[in-house]
């Protein structure tokens, strides 16, 4: 088991949580369910390219669904107004049915770079765009160091280059350690679509040890749309700014007069 090449199947349950959590009541609703959640996530992964989404979560319940969806640029899937959400939900509806009601959380990740979903889809769409293979791999592994990562491996296979002869060209930084399942390793497989072929592109992250925290958790909050705040709310809020610059002023001002005074 410590050979396989995707890392998460091994964390699921440890410090890792499905990505798809609901209990259905027949083997037929198990199956309708998997191919919904698929289709929901092939829709989104193909909408938003351009937002870098990372992973989508779906929770549901017999007569209702809510998508937690996590990306790097979030304002993207909002769209202006939150105008995008309503066509999110009539394409979600399509999928499990117009009787489910739907729900649709959009999250931002708050280190992309640790992510190993957006690494690839960068890396790939580097490839695409005809970057030299060596400089698109090296600012990768860069980038996720700097972020703060333990260790990055990175794999690409296909005809590198153009060449005619397919290989492998693999590059690692740090330690990957993946057979210690208290190590939080993000794995993503991410494909670059050019004229001469498919360029797989592979990435397994290190990023650290941890003891059944939720990464996502710590790493993103709720983007909510302008206007969506109640009054009640943003009384709250300006009550709470107002408390803070008055304490602010206050510890200044008796900062001033404690300072001794100059011969």
């Amino acid at each position: 088991m410590g050979q396989k090449v995707n890392s998460n199947g091994l964390r699921f349950g440890i410090n890792k949580n499905w990505q798809s959590r609901w209990v259905a009541k027949t083997n037929q609703q198990t199956g309708d369910w998997i191919v919904q959640d698929e289709k929901i996530r092939n829709y989104l992964f193909k909408k938003f390219h351009s937002a870098f989404i990372s992973n989508v979560d779906i929770e549901r319940t017999q007569t209702s669904i809510r998508v937690f969806i996590y990306a790097s640029q979030p304002g993207i899937i909002l769209g202006k107004e939150a105008a995008n959400i309503k066509v999110i939900l009539l394409a979600i509806n399509k999928i499990v049915g117009r009787h489910i009601k739907v729900d649709v959380d959009v999250l931002e990740v708050g280190n992309p770079s640790l992510s190993a979903k957006i690494v690839a889809r960068e890396l790939a769409d580097a490839i695409e765009n005809r970057t030299p293979l060596r400089t698109a791999m090296r600012q990768a592994l860069k980038r996720v160091l700097k972020a703060g990562a333990k260790g990055i491996k990175v794999l690409v296979s296909g005809r590198l280059n153009g060449v005619e002869i397919a290989r492998d060209k693999m590059y690692i930084e740090g330690n990957v350690t993946l057979s210690t399942l208290r190590t939080d390793i993000d794995y993503a497989l991410e494909e670059a679509q050019m004229s001469y072929g498919v360029i797989g592109v592979k990435v397994w992250i290190n990023r650290g040890e941890i003891f059944g925290k939720d990464f996502y958790k710590k790493q993103a909050h709720i983007v909510k749309p302008k206007g969506s705040e109640t009054n009640h709310q943003r009384r709250n809020s300006n009550k709470s700014k107002d408390y803070r610059d008055n304490k602010n002023k206050q510890f200044n001002k008796n900062h001033q007069n404690q300072q001794p005074a100059k011969e």
